[in-house]
């Protein structure tokens, strides 16, 4: 018992470790290959995919050899062994990436192969994260495996290797919580992989010995209790792994945790997109939502191992799991659209709560927000294992083959969000839609399982059809989202209204342009004639106030340079910078950047302020990450200028970095200017003296 407890905590170790990995990776890999959603995403998948073939190859190695050569002991070592290839190619894997830097200027053509550069983006994510993401995937059916060969009650086995995935996940939140709100700002990207290194080779010494201490212990047995201790009890070796009414159904059970799997990473894109409009686009946003929504999964898979250990009908439950908690799923997020946004706004506009408390507070509460569509989405793996059945000889393989549907599902959900759904149907409808699907996957499960218990089917599919029509119900009658709301930046300008009814301040003016894309949520609101363009709540250009910023930022540079031919803008807001660098006369050709489509379709609410920049014949619009550009591009310009939003935004602060002005300078000519704009509001004293010291230590002559 002590051993199995030293192993649960050693693959919580390994959850962690992986988690640190996929938060420095995937900035890792955006950094080089674009902070787009399509470079995120082809990342994910890439990171998913490998998990997904290493379970399904340790599962194919785990039925194939049998139990005569993946024992205890055996097991014990191979985990080790994988362990340390993960953190070896952990070292590994900054230089690796940085080795393709001229692969992937070659495929990026100045922005003119936009089809080559996404290959070859994905081919690069396969090549630096397939190795290791695989090991990590066969981690689980081989630590399966090992479960079940030293569980002395063999009819537990299916059931308890759901303790091994909640061990896991559990790790994982930690690791997710370690990284997005401590290591990263803390110690770097460097440091923080480092910790995922060691925790990888504790958990492999940790296995090491664990097999010492199995190998020791079976010499000093006699015969046939070593023959007990490599094999498990003589029950447990042809036995079913639980006891229940129902009849085995593995295809079944695949079936329904690829369905969870999809529903889960679309909803997991739906609340990232939804928590920046609610709390701001910040990397903690992302982070809270990491964490809490993995928190929750490894609660659900630990409560559900003991369900599922337990019940004699864990189809049953697994049916009220997928119903229930996609119907929780549309609760939870049709409050934080419409009544949420108040609620921060109320938080952020007390003077006496400090920023770490205001975190503090939004993590808690989107935690306990998503708790019970989290919950049921870890449940449903453990009574997927307990449905689908098996043997302790086969509870490796069993594991993988679920474990790999669920991953190719989460694969699926994930590229599907981002690709699809949300740009097609909006936050709202990809949100219902998932829980539909999962809702009547749930109502099918019921109509399959029971009739194995001997029931009438009439009975049975009654009972499918009123689940599904309550569930399909309840969806459909939750209010429809408050979009003027959540484009007011309650978290953002809460603090600046001084007296009066807050809601109704946010909701000011008429919206004139909403589109919810795959990179953010874009807006256009006519206030006292004033038009003001806003990216996930925070007002980013406006044809008032912002315009002395905006003109003086294209003309300026220009101005000052006296011959620029051509010039590149990073990011075009509403288009009027960019229409006033052309009013120079002197500009031949000018790169517009832009990472946002929805950004380009409401800059033409702006054409009469900045000139209907765009239709002119000397402007090329990239839609794509201006820090990838100016790394990948040869072309050189006369002016490099760099419009960010603020540097608390996700993402942005890449476009303040040491990294990103060394390529502005070696886009320039030898006579270039770079015009960076730096906010002087919403930022510290140190941050900003830090801008600038970078900026000097590139471009020393100002």
């Amino acid at each position: 018992m002590l051993r199995r407890r030293l192993f649960l905590f050693l693959y919580m170790a390994s959850g962690a470790a992986a988690l640190v990995y996929e938060v420095v990776w995937t900035r890792l890999l955006t950094l080089q290959l674009g902070h787009t959603v399509a470079a995120a995403s082809t990342v994910l998948a890439a990171f998913m995919g490998g998990l997904a073939s290493g379970a399904w190859i340790a599962g194919r190695v785990l039925r194939r050899t049998g139990r005569d050569s993946s024992g205890p002991t055996t097991c014990l070592r191979v985990y080790a062994g994988l362990e340390i290839g993960i953190a070896l190619f952990a070292f590994l894997l900054p230089s690796a990436l940085h080795a393709f830097g001229s692969v992937l200027a070659w495929a990026y053509a100045d922005g003119t192969a936009p089809a080559r550069f996404a290959i070859v983006r994905v081919g690069i994510s396969l090549a630096v994260l397939g190795v290791p993401t695989a090991a990590m995937g066969a981690t689980f059916p081989i630590a399966a495996q090992w479960w079940a060969e030293t569980e002395p009650a063999a009819a537990r086995s299916a059931a308890d290797a759901g303790m091994l995935y909640g061990a896991n996940t559990a790790g994982a939140a930690l690791g997710a919580i370690a990284a997005g709100f401590f290591l990263i700002p803390s110690i770097g990207l460097r440091a923080t992989t480092w910790i995922g290194v060691a925790l990888n080779l504790g958990a492999a010494s940790g296995a090491f010995w664990l097999a010492a201490q199995l190998t020791k212990n079976a010499e000093a047995q006699p015969s046939l209790d070593r023959h007990r201790l490599r094999y498990g009890l003589a029950s447990a070796k042809a036995g079913p792994l639980r006891s229940s009414v129902s009849l085995p159904s593995p295809k079944l059970a695949s079936a329904v945790a690829g369905i969870s799997g999809f529903t889960a990473l679309v909803y997991e894109v739906a609340w990232t997109r939804l928590l920046a409009l609610v709390i701001g686009p910040t990397t903690y946003a992302f982070a809270t939502m990491a964490a809490a929504f993995i928190s929750g999964i490894a609660l659900g898979s630990t409560i559900g191992t003991r369900i599922a250990r337990q019940t004699l009908r864990p189809g049953v439950w697994l049916a009220l799991m997928l119903a229930g908690g996609n119907v929780a799923a549309a609760g939870a997020a049709s409050y934080a659209a419409t009544r949420m946004p108040l609620v921060v706004a109320a938080q952020v506009a007390d003077p006496a709560v400090v920023f770490g408390s205001i975190v503090t507070r939004q993590a808690i509460g989107v935690g306990l927000l998503l708790l019970p569509m989290t919950f049921a989405l870890g449940a449903t793996f453990p009574l997927a294992l307990a449905v689908a059945g098996g043997t302790a000889s086969s509870a490796g393989h069993d594991a993988s083959r679920l474990y790999t549907a669920n991953t190719i599902g989460a694969i699926g959900g994930a590229l599907c969000a981002g690709f699809l759904l949300i740009p097609q149907l909006g936050l709202q409808m990809t949100v219902a839609a998932a829980a539909w699907v999962g809702a009547i996957a749930g109502a099918a499960c019921l109509a399959m399982v029971p009739a194995e218990y001997g029931r009438r089917r009439l009975h049975t599919g009654a009972g499918a059809v009123a689940l599904a029509g309550i569930a399909i119900g309840a969806i459909a009658a939750f209010p429809a989202w408050d979009r003027e709301l959540l484009a007011g930046g309650g978290y953002k300008y809460a603090p600046y209204i001084a007296s009066g009814d807050v809601e109704t301040m946010l909701r000011a003016g008429r919206l004139e342009y909403y589109r919810e894309g795959a990179a953010g949520t874009v807006s256009v609101r006519r206030l006292n004639g004033t038009l003001s363009l806003a990216i996930d709540g925070k007002v980013d250009a406006s044809n008032a106030g912002d315009m002395l910023t905006q003109r003086l930022l294209g003309l300026l540079p220009v101005v000052l340079h006296g011959r620029a031919d051509d010039i590149c803008i990073i990011g075009l807001g509403s288009g009027v910078t960019v229409g006033s660098a052309l009013l120079a006369g002197t500009v031949r050709h000018a790169d517009v950047v832009e990472i946002s489509p929805e950004v380009v379709e409401a800059s033409h609410w702006f054409d009469a302020e900045n000139g209907r920049a765009l239709a002119q014949p000397s402007v090329r619009l990239i839609i794509g990450d201006g820090r990838s550009h100016l790394l990948s591009s040869p072309r050189l310009y006369d002016v490099v200028i760099s419009e960010p939003s603020n540097p608390w935004m996700a993402g942005v602060a890449t476009l303040f970095t040491r990294e990103f002005f060394e390529a502005a300078r070696r886009r320039l000519k030898a006579d270039g200017l770079l015009c960076q704009w730096a906010h002087t509001y919403d930022i510290s004293a140190d941050d900003l003296q830090s801008i600038v010291r970078t900026f000097a230590s590139v471009f020393p002559q100002g």
